[in-house]
């Protein structure tokens, strides 16, 4: 075992030993974390209102742009005469199905570079 001792982690050791002058230490941490769970409750209330009105502003444009999307993600990329082989490649046969294979690729390619 090693005899020397850390100058530093000696003097907080004195400083720990050293009695509190304040009586209310314990009063006034307390104070300070009421008032910051009072501050942090009121600023989620706060987003929630900001949330909510945006949310009211906004559905209507928000709707419609859903919507859009919606129809432009699920246009076909090459037109399939036969119905039964328009639903087989359905999947694979839309803007949506090429974005989700490309992102696929993209993470199968990833874990294969970082193993």
């Amino acid at each position: 075992m090693n005899d020397e001792r850390d100058p530093l982690l000696e003097s907080l050791f004195s400083q720990a030993e050293r009695e509190l002058v304040e009586d209310n230490f314990t009063a006034q941490v307390m104070d300070r974390v009421e008032k910051r769970r009072r501050n942090v409750l009121i600023g989620r209330f706060a987003i929630v209102a900001f949330i909510i009105v945006l949310e009211l502003l906004l559905s209507a444009p928000l709707q419609n742009t859903a919507g859009v999307i919606t129809q432009a993600l699920g246009t076909s990329l090459i037109e399939v005469e036969s119905e039964w082989l328009t639903l087989v490649f359905a999947p694979l046969n839309s803007i949506a199905g090429l974005i989700g294979t490309v992102l696929l690729g993209m993470q199968i390619l990833y874990r294969r570079m970082v193993r």
